[in-house]
């Protein structure tokens, strides 16, 4: 098992299917997905799947890469090892960044 990361830009509609730290309905932003997966491709079904699961729709210029763990020990990428982390145990973790998209 491996995590696969899926940058994207989209909208949060509110329609999540759990409660998390979400954005405000309606504003577009860009995000990370961390997707647990089987093995190393682009499985873009299963993570636009998951992008609706935490409410986001209007999914645009999804991106797919391997997330090198070895970098989660660096100062620069320290702060991701959270989102890795939930996903090795739970499928998946979303982080959206804060400013808004116009």
């Amino acid at each position: 098992m491996l995590v696969m990361l899926y940058g994207f830009t989209g909208r949060y509609a509110g329609t999540a299917e759990f409660e998390w730290n979400a954005p405000l309905v309606g504003a577009h932003h860009k995000a990370m997905l961390f997707l647990l997966q089987d093995d190393e491709r682009d499985a873009f079904d299963l993570a636009l799947a998951e992008c609706n699961r935490f409410g986001f729709d209007e999914i645009r210029d999804l991106r797919c890469g391997r997330l090198q763990v070895d970098v989660l020990n660096t100062d620069a990428y320290r702060g991701f090892a959270t989102f890795y982390e939930e996903a090795m145990e739970t499928g998946s973790a979303l982080l959206y960044y804060p400013d808004p998209i116009m």
